[in-house]
């Protein structure tokens, strides 16, 4: 029935066929970077999972990488080359002047269909993120400087979106946003985000990620290498200091959170791991693309 998930784990979320799929994608990642000499981790939520359950985190429905810039670079070079494009396409967000937000390794002929995202004019296939390991400054003053200009950025994004799930200073925050130009000051904000990476610091953050300014700074040295480690029935890359990011990330990490979290932190609204996403579309030209949802 599951190709890499565990047969005798329970399937509460009703999601293991998706998390299945999901995997799918991971593992060829995981082997196109090894024969590549490209360096990924596992990250947040996904290297929880590893830890605390020895796979997914049962109610989670996506599956989160870590790469340094260096190394994404490498893999999309790669990937161009010889990835697997009648399965994968490899899918970049924010791209400007060679810098990266946020990469998708989609796979082909599936949904995954996320309800804040149905105006985009993207592909809505099932995908593994793959976010950028920024280098982080050691001086203080200069951090801060870091991270306003990422969160920045994420706030730009979120502005476009679905703003019903926002506070009531948040949503106006957002809406102000919303009437200044797609790309105001992003391509600015990028390389103030990107601005270190060459220096030699001890720091590395994910300032582009969820994460509030403690819990995305990391010390460089459980960066400075990767160990396997079980996940599902396969094994993927953690940090070497798994246990350290854990602890600066979710603080008590082996605590399970309570329900109203969990229901925050599912993603899809529509998946379906053999039918392309656009079955899902109305097909009307008269209408904008809308989902049925």
């Amino acid at each position: 029935m599951y190709k890499y998930m565990r047969a005798d784990t329970a399937d509460d979320w009703k999601i293991k066929k998706l998390q299945d799929k999901i995997l799918e994608i991971a593992v060829y990642v995981d082997k196109f970077c090894e024969e590549n000499g490209i360096e990924y981790c596992l990250m947040g939520g996904s290297a929880l999972g590893a830890v605390r359950h020895g796979g997914f985190i049962p109610w989670d429905d996506d599956l989160d990488f870590f790469m340094t810039p260096d190394n994404y670079e490498k893999f999309v070079q790669a990937f161009e080359e010889k990835g697997d494009k009648l399965r994968f396409f490899l899918e970049p967000f924010g791209k400007f002047d060679n810098m990266i937000t946020l990469g998708k390794v989609r796979m082909k002929d599936t949904t995954y269909v996320e309800e804040s995202l149905t105006d985009y004019e993207i592909s809505h296939n099932i995908y593994i993120d793959i976010f950028i390991l920024h280098t982080c400054p050691d001086n203080s003053i200069e951090r801060v400087h870091q991270y306003i200009w990422a969160k920045y950025i994420i706030a730009k994004g979120q502005s476009v979106r679905d703003l019903s799930r926002y506070g009531f200073a948040l949503k106006a925050a957002l809406r102000v946003l919303k009437c200044f130009p797609r790309l105001f000051l992003v391509k600015y904000a990028l390389k103030q985000v990107y601005k270190y990476r060459h220096r030699k610091t001890n720091l590395y953050c994910n300032y582009m990620g969820k994460a509030k300014y403690r819990r995305g700074t990391y010390r460089r040295e459980w960066f400075d290498g990767v160990k396997r480690v079980p996940f599902e029935t396969v094994m993927l890359n953690v940090p070497v200091g798994i246990e350290d990011f854990l602890k600066e990330r979710f603080g008590d990490y082996m605590k399970i959170p309570n329900i109203e979290r969990i229901s925050r932190e599912q993603h899809a609204s529509i998946w379906d791991t053999e039918k392309n996403y656009t079955e899902y579309i109305e097909k009307s030209p008269s209408l904008p693309a809308k989902y049925v949802l």
